[in-house]
């Protein structure tokens, strides 16, 4: 990997002082780490990754810094022709301030976009020492936010320039326990790169089928995500025992990896169901193993918004997920999908039955998804975004 390390900044300092001259808004993400528990580039890296190029590249540039050693996910900004620093510092390591700071005043960046605890602690307090002005971007709720984290956020409110929130719970979200100011807050998703995630060609489906040595007369259920506590696929195989005693010509379809696969995997065989269970890992064809798909599942306990949701729904996927983060907002209770409450299995395997019985019924949800999903194209945050940072460069 060509990452940059915080070790070798001194020797580009001509380098960086060169790049302060241009005009453009250089603003800097600063991230915990890039992926998490095997996910590859998480949602937010994926975000990022899908924002830097719609930025018209004569106004703006970017850097990207993530606070762990270096990551294989790093590759995917390699390739935009951005390699990431790497502090290679602990969660709670408080060097992280100097580093960043020097950091900072090498690269100087004109705005600091903060995500992530460690980030945006770390961050606003570098943002202070340097007068760099920054955004605490939040993309999830979290229930169970730490005491002292709400401690830490009650003293860091004052150094936040602006905030963002993904959804109207998370803004409530960061007004309640992470202390933001409402007045510096606004609320906007990231979206998704619509454009490209179109349906692929049916020959293509069949072939992708075929590989997976999915029958034609099969159903198939995919959830797609991190194989963790947060995501409930455990939620999910529950159902499933239910679902295949009704419906036998059944397969569900788990997208991902995660500290969860084993525990998953293991509860599979140990319920006799793992022959209709395909664990895929880590996959980049995502689109297409949704598209082959009845339906999608997301039976996640919390979430900020997830991006399978969308990704599925403009696949005109009906999608059976929890009330938890966005999904909340977005999917329109019997008419796009079906919201489940959090670890009722028993609901989640009526409604994927209740689909799968009614393919009619599901077509016409999946058509109504589709066009909730039209709302959610990235541009119109890229638009949000750009007039955020013209606004903290000028201040």
């Amino acid at each position: 990997m060509k990452a940059v390390s915080i070790q070798n900044i001194e020797q580009t300092d001509d380098v960086m002082a060169s790049r302060s001259l241009d005009r453009h808004i250089h603003v800097m993400h600063i991230i915990d780490k890039l992926s998490v528990s095997g996910s590859g580039v998480h949602g937010v890296g994926r975000a990022i990754e899908w924002w830097i190029p719609r930025f018209d590249s004569n106004e703006f540039r970017f850097s990207i810094c993530s606070l762990r050693t270096p990551e294989a996910a790093g590759k995917v900004f390699e390739e935009q022709g951005i390699p990431p620093f790497f502090l290679g510092r602990g969660k709670f390591d408080v060097r992280t301030v100097l580093d960043l700071v020097k950091l900072i005043k090498r690269e100087r960046p004109h705005v600091l976009h903060l995500h992530g605890y460690g980030a945006t602690n770390f961050g606003r307090i570098a943002s202070f020492l340097t007068g760099t002005p920054n955004i605490v971007h939040e993309h999830t709720v979290i229930d169970n936010q730490p005491l002292y984290q709400t401690i830490v956020d009650t003293f860091l409110s004052p150094l936040t320039s602006k905030a963002i929130a993904i959804s109207q719970p998370v803004y409530e979200f960061m007004i309640r326990h992470r202390k933001i100011d409402p007045a510096k807050l606004d609320v906007f998703f990231y979206g998704i790169p619509l454009s490209e995630f179109q349906a692929p060609e049916q020959r293509e489906i069949q072939e992708k089928r075929s590989k997976l040595n999915i029958d034609p007369d099969e159903h198939v259920i995919c959830n797609v995500g991190r194989l963790d506590t947060q995501k409930g696929q455990i939620y999910l195989l529950k159902a499933a025992i239910l679902v295949l005693k009704e419906l036998p010509n059944t397969r569900f379809l788990i997208v991902g990896e995660g500290p969860d696969r084993e525990m998953l995997e293991s509860f599979a065989r140990e319920n006799g169901i793992s022959d209709r269970i395909i664990f895929t890992g880590l996959r980049k064809d995502v689109p297409t193993l949704l598209a082959l798909s009845d339906l999608v599942a997301i039976p996640s306990l919390w979430e900020g918004g997830p991006l399978t949701l969308f990704e599925a729904m403009n696949l005109s996927k009906p999608v059976i997920g929890t009330p938890a983060g966005m999904m909340g907002e977005v999917i329109s209770n019997g008419k796009t999908g079906f919201q489940v409450p959090l670890r009722s299995v028993d609901e989640l395997a009526e409604r994927i039955i209740y689909l799968l019985k009614n393919p009619t019924i599901a077509k016409r949800m999946g058509g109504r998804s589709w066009k909730v999903c039209q709302n959610y194209d990235i541009s119109a945050s890229v638009r949000r975004l750009s007039e955020i940072y013209r606004e903290l460069f000028r201040t």
